[in-house]
């Protein structure tokens, strides 16, 4: 079965705070250094659909964009749901939608995602900016996007489902041989010049495309969980290098989409799979599916 995987990200892609062993050894407080973590953590997710489902979720999509702004045409972006300005910008003075409209919009748009979650699954990559020191950061596979496109696509390729990868348009153009862009592509045609490559070849990655979000639902969907996911190191993040732990506390849109993770084959566990977190240090046992109806 082919499938396309839809990926977007969340968080800075630049290393923002100089390296500190005692960020490790004593994290700040979230609550009084809020700042810190945000510029601390980066998220790739990608959102796994079936070519076989593609037209009746996009049609379900549409539909509530329909019901909403009158009009499917209407791109969905977390940081313009969120920021006051950005939805008075984006949608408010440009669609006939109140403030109460755009919450029930975006409630339903969670609940649409959840409702698929046996057919939309994320595989989703987190970067803690803490664990790489000035040596690590010069090398090759040192910046957040680049390793976790390397994680991300060693994922993909150990479940075995020959895909086809749709990044967001990551540059001013859509030129594949410029920038980001041409990184990316480099990793999945030959692994990177990495010092540490534990697949050389992603068989399974038919094709790398990038296309703009504001044309293609999913990478829309993906931009509103990659932040959820990226709130939810932010908040809770620490948590995580808790190895005896069983659960973490959850950020309150993270927990409405967790049961969309993808799973292990074998353990049917999310952690390591739909969900990891570079570097792998001393990660909770957490039972992220509890509660799903899978």
């Amino acid at each position: 079965m082919l499938y396309k995987v839809f990926v977007d990200d969340s968080g800075k892609k630049e290393y923002l705070s100089p390296y500190s062993k005692e960020f490790i050894d004593n994290p700040p407080d979230a609550e009084s250094y809020l700042q810190f973590w945000r510029d601390n953590y980066f998220v790739l997710c990608g959102v796994k659909i079936a070519i076989g489902d593609i037209a009746v979720i996009n049609g379900a999509i549409n539909a509530l964009k329909q019901k909403y702004f009158n009009t499917h045409k209407v791109e969905i972006k977390s940081d313009w749901l969120r920021n006051p300005k950005q939805r008075n910008k984006y949608y408010m003075s440009g669609f006939e939608i109140t403030e109460p409209m755009l919450l029930e919009f975006t409630n339903e748009l969670y609940e649409l995602i959840a409702a698929y979650k046996g057919k939309m699954k994320f595989v989703a990559i987190v970067f803690d900016k803490r664990f790489y020191g000035h040596a690590k950061r010069k090398m090759p596979d040192g910046t957040p996007l680049v390793k976790c496109t390397q994680v991300l696509f060693e994922r993909l390729q150990y479940l075995e489902d020959e895909c086809v990868v749709i990044f967001d348009q990551m540059e001013d153009h859509l030129k594949i041989n410029k920038g980001d862009h041409k990184k990316i592509l480099k990793i999945s045609q030959t692994g990177g010049d990495f010092e540490n490559v534990y697949v050389k070849r992603f068989n399974k990655i038919i094709d790398v495309e990038f296309k703009k979000s504001s044309i293609e639902n999913f990478i829309q969907i993906a931009d509103v969980c990659a932040y959820n996911i990226f709130r939810q190191f932010v908040e809770y993040g620490r948590q995580w290098q808790t190895k005896d732990a069983q659960t973490m506390s959850m950020y309150p849109y993270f927990y409405k989409i967790r049961c969309n993770f993808q799973t292990h084959p074998v353990t049917g566990k999310v952690v390591g799979i739909g969900l990891s977190c570079i570097p792998n240090i001393g990660r909770c046992n957490w039972n992220l599916l509890e509660g799903c109806e899978l």
